[in-house]
């Protein structure tokens, strides 16, 4: 699933490339689904708009119009955008297709088909399900330890739970959780309510520094393909079984409810 570090570094590039950009024509593939407006016959509308800029909020694009139309896609588990010569094969999954400028296109693409896409005016993102029951994006600079801190104990479960919860903070999914559990050196299966002040701290600038640093690797690694998942410089997640990269301890992995697991025995004692 595509998580902040993924979207905000697509977001960055696409701002550089098409901001500003005309919508020449739109291409519909079936059985695409828009599901506000419930048609997806609203989406070639947007030909003859222009795209002013993409904005993200936790793991929703925003792609913004001079219309004052937003359009809001939540990619869900394999929803990947592709920013490509028009001429180029369509990847298997393409639900549509902006023609810009220079033969260029900016494609979005879902085997599986369940990312959800909403087209609404500016200012009723609060349309879309669960919108107001969003926290804070967690690169917000108002995101601070403070407001941090007094989030975090609204909220119980097992703390790796809490980090992917986007009541909590958006943006964070189950890659990039087991990354800074790892930075903070928290054990995932802690209660939330064991936490120390100290170990929620250590949370708060391992969230800050993990998520900004992927940002900048990945924007510099994909701009030549959008659509490509990197995660090889992640240092413990899908790493099982591995050394851990500060204290050379086999990498644990554990799998429930079809979710993986990642973390040191070592550095992050139970």
């Amino acid at each position: 699933m595509p998580e902040l570090p993924d979207l905000e570094a697509v977001r960055r590039i696409l701002n550089a490339e098409i901001g500003g950009a005309k919508i020449d024509r739109v291409h519909v593939m079936p059985p695409l689904s828009i599901r506000h407006p419930a048609t997806a016959g609203a989406l070639p509308n947007l030909a003859g708009d222009t795209l002013w800029r993409i904005d993200r909020q936790g793991k929703y694009l925003l792609f913004m119009f001079e219309s004052d139309r937003v359009l809001a896609i939540h990619s869900m588990l394999v929803g990947r955008f592709q920013y490509c010569d028009r001429k180029e094969r369509l990847k298997p999954g393409t639900c549509f297709a902006f023609d810009l400028k220079g033969e260029m296109q900016l494609r979005y693409f879902d085997s599986k088909m369940m990312g959800k896409l909403y087209l609404l005016e500016e200012g009723k993102l609060a349309r879309i399900p669960r919108w107001n029951e969003m926290g804070p994006d967690a690169l917000d600079e108002a995101l601070t330890l403070d407001v941090f801190r007094s989030r975090v104990k609204r909220h119980a479960g097992q703390t790796k739970s809490v980090l992917t919860n986007d009541k909590f903070v958006a943006g964070i999914g189950n890659a990039y959780a087991d990354e800074i559990l790892w930075e903070a050196g928290v054990y995932p299966f802690w209660a939330r309510t064991s936490l120390s002040d100290e170990e929620i701290e250590s949370l708060y600038h391992a969230m800050k520094s993990v998520l900004s640093e992927a940002v900048e690797t990945l924007t510099g690694r994909m701009k030549a393909d959008i659509s490509e998942e990197i995660r090889d410089f992640l240092k413990v997640h899908r790493k099982g079984g591995q050394p851990c990269p500060r204290c050379g301890s086999p990498i644990s992995q554990v799998e429930a409810n079809r979710k993986i697991t990642n973390y040191c025995r070592t550095c992050q004692k139970g």
